[in-house]
Order: C-alpha cells, then structure tokens, then sequence
C-alpha cells in the first residue's frame, strides 16, 4: 500500500485508497494483457496499447476512480471529529482518568451526537 499511497500523493486512505489503488491495478494489468497478448499474436500495431493504456486510460481511470471516491467518501469531516473523540475517550478511559461509569456516559453521549 505504500507504493499506492506515494503514488496518489497519500490523501487517499481506507476504502477510497484501496478504490483508487484496485482501479489503476485492474487496468495496468488490462493494458499488459492487451499488448503482451497482441505481440504474442502477432499483431504489428498491439505495441500501441502500452502508450495508449499507460499514457490515457490509465490516468482518466484513476482519475475517475478518485473523484468518485472523493464525492462517495466523507467531505464534511464529522466521522473525522467523532472518531477523533472517540478515540480520545479511549485514551483517558486506558490511562485512568475517568472511571467505568464515566467512561459509559460519555460514549453514550456522543454515540447519541452522532445519530443526529
């Protein structure tokens, strides 16, 4: 994954990432199999699939992919803030600053923030 996320400039994680990242897989191996497939055939003009695959479908499928991802993906950052809380509860309930019954009432709260 760290050479998908050096390659898509990092911004992209979870879901979206392993979109994006299945996306240029699938045609980088669809453009391989095209020209490999067309050479082994014999086909003159098959060395044009590489240029045309590596050059312009690929980059318009990752492309695609990514916008699609961005607009199916969270834009508003709520998950964000909440798993941000969440976590933060977490970490003061591991390192004993709130007891269980704190702990309790305060992921009830912001479980409840969270349907609304």
């Amino acid at each position: 994954m760290t050479t998908h996320r050096a390659a898509f400039g990092g911004k992209l994680d979870g879901a979206a990432g392993e979109a994006v990242a299945r996306t240029a897989g699938v045609v980088s191996l669809a453009v391989l199999a095209v020209g490999l497939g067309g050479l082994a055939l014999g086909i003159d003009w098959a060395w044009i699939a590489f240029p045309v695959g590596y050059g312009g479908v690929l980059p318009l499928a990752v492309s695609r992919a990514r916008s699609r991802a961005d607009t199916t993906g969270t834009t508003d950052g709520a998950t964000d803030v909440d798993d941000d809380a969440l976590a933060a509860l977490r970490r003061r309930y591991a390192e004993g600053e709130i007891d269980d019954v704190e702990f309790e009432r305060r992921l009830e709260r912001l479980l409840e923030t969270e349907d609304d």
